[in-house]
């Protein structure tokens, strides 16, 4: 089971992460299309959303799953 994260807000193409190793105040940033095409998300849904990722470490994330999909 992964790390859950959240995302906070997407600016430009990047998407801020609230993360276990990251706080509001400096929130993580990776590409909005990586989250939204691993995950099967349009990028413009992703703020607010909570994620598992099977990789965190201090500058990056990757291997997003949604924790609840409610278009299901």
């Amino acid at each position: 089971m992964g790390v859950e994260v959240t995302v906070l807000l997407t600016v430009g193409d990047e998407a801020e992460l609230i993360t276990p190793r990251h706080d509001v105040s400096a929130p993580l940033r990776v590409p909005a299309e990586r989250i939204a095409s691993q995950a099967g998300l349009p990028a413009n849904e992703l703020p607010g959303r909570r994620f598992t990722v099977e990789r965190l470490t201090a500058s990056d994330a990757d291997g997003f799953a949604l924790v609840v999909d409610p278009r299901r």
